[in-house]
C-alpha cells in the first residue's frame, strides 16, 4: 500500500472527524472509498484465504488491486469514466470471489472435515492391526463421585465395587487380536489375563489358569472391555466409532517423547443407546498412525469402574514370539480349567 494510503489511514485513525483533512493531492472523498474498499477486500481474501489452498491466487488478486490504486494515487489525476468503470468492475468481481469462497467454506467445510477425521480413524485402524508390540499404562483420571446413586442405576449395581485396581495396570498390545494386562486386585493379588489370537486365558497369582475360546470371556478388566472399547479388537468393533460417535479432528498437537509429531481425534457419543464411553480422545502419531495416548471419558458406572482413565504408550520394544500365551507367564505344572 502506497505511503498516501498509509497517510490517509493514520489521520483517520488519529482524528476524530469523520473524514480528517489532508495536505495529499488525492481527493479526501476518492481515498476514503479507495482505502475503505482496500481493506474490506484485504480482510475478506485474507480470512479465506488462510483457510484454503488457494492462498497464493487470492493474493494475487489483493497485489493487483493495490497496485490500481497506487497506480492512481501517484499520477494524481483524478480517474476518468472508463477508469472508474474498470476499477468498479475489478472490485465488484473481487466482492464476488471472496462471497463465493466464504460460500464454499462453510457448505463444503464442514464435510471435509468430517472426512478428514474420519480418514486419520482409518490410519489408526490400521496401524493398530499391524503386528507390532506396544506397551500401554493405564491411569485413573477420575472416579465417580459416592455421594448421591444415579436416579436410572440399580442398587445392586451402585453397591457393586469392582476387585481390580485399574490404576497402574499395563496392558500389552500385538496387532489387532492379541494382548496381555496385568493388574492387581483388592485381595493384594495380581491377575494376569490375555488373547493369543485362538483363545482367552486368565488366572491369579497362585491360582488354576482358566482358558476360554470365547474372546470375550475374561476381558471385564481390561480398559473398555465391558463397554466394546474399538482398543483389543479393533476391527470387529469399529462401527460403533463410524455410527454411534461424532468424530472429528482435534487443534491441539503435541510432540511426543521421541520427537513424532500427534495429533488428537475425538469421538463424542451420539446418544445414551451406544454402549461405551461418552467421550473417546485418541492422540494418535500422524506419519503412522500409532496410538500414544487414549482417553475414555464417562465410562459406563455398572461394573463399579472408574469415571476416566488414559492408556499411555511407554514402549514399543518387541516381545517375545509366545509371550501372548498363558504359558509364558506361570509356572510348568498349572492346572488349566476349559471354560
Amino acid at each position: 500500500m502506497s505511503d498516501q494510503i498509509h497517510k490517509v489511514l493514520s489521520e483517520w485513525f488519529d482524528s476524530d472527524a469523520e473524514i480528517p483533512e489532508s495536505d495529499s493531492d488525492v481527493s479526501a472523498s476518492e481515498a476514503s472509498e479507495i482505502v475503505a474498499d482496500s481493506i474490506l477486500i484485504h480482510g475478506l481474501l485474507s480470512d479465506i484465504g488462510s483457510r484454503e489452498n488457494d492462498a497464493d491466487r487470492i493474493h494475487a488478486v489483493m497485489q493487483r488491486i493495490d497496485a490500481e490504486s497506487e497506480s492512481s494515487l501517484v499520477t494524481n489525476v483524478a480517474p476518468d469514466e472508463p477508469q472508474r468503470r474498470r476499477w468498479f468492475a475489478m472490485l465488484t468481481s473481487a466482492l464476488t470471489i471472496a462471497a463465493a469462497l466464504m460460500v464454499m467454506f462453510f457448505v463444503f467445510g464442514p464435510h471435509q472435515s468430517v472426512s478428514a477425521a474420519m480418514a486419520s480413524l482409518e490410519k489408526v485402524v490400521e496401524a493398530a492391526a499391524k503386528p507390532f508390540d506396544r506397551t500401554y499404562s493405564v491411569r485413573v483420571i477420575d472416579e465417580y463421585s459416592r455421594d448421591k446413586r444415579p436416579r436410572n442405576m440399580p442398587q445392586e449395581d451402585w453397591d457393586r465395587e469392582t476387585e481390580e485396581q485399574i490404576d497402574g495396570s499395563t496392558l500389552y498390545v500385538r496387532g489387532a487380536n492379541q494382548y496381555v494386562m496385568t493388574v492387581m486386585l483388592n485381595s493384594g493379588e495380581k491377575r494376569t489375563s490375555g488373547f493369543d489370537g485362538k483363545q482367552s486365558w486368565a488366572f491369579r497369582q497362585n491360582g488354576p489358569v482358566r482358558v476360554s475360546t470365547d474372546p470375550n470371556r475374561f476381558r471385564g478388566g481390561v480398559p473398555g472391555g465391558q463397554q466394546d472399547i474399538p482398543f483389543l479388537n479393533i476391527h470387529a468393533n469399529l462401527s460403533q466409532l463410524r455410527t454411534g460417535y461424532d468424530i472429528e479432528l482435534g487443534d491441539e498437537h503435541e510432540n511426543a517423547g521421541n520427537g513424532a509429531a500427534l495429533s488428537k481425534l475425538i469421538g463424542v457419543r451420539k446418544s445414551r443407546d451406544v454402549r461405551g464411553p461418552k467421550q473417546v480422545e485418541i492422540w494418535f502419531d500422524v506419519d503412522n498412525g500409532t496410538v500414544h495416548k487414549m482417553l475414555l471419558d464417562g465410562l459406563p458406572r455398572g461394573g463399579g469402574g472408574p469415571k476416566s482413565l488414559t492408556l499411555e504408550l511407554i514402549d514399543q520394544s518387541e516381545l517375545d514370539s509366545q509371550f501372548f500365551f498363558h504359558e509364558s507367564h506361570h509356572e510348568l505344572g498349572r492346572r488349566v480349567i476349559s471354560e
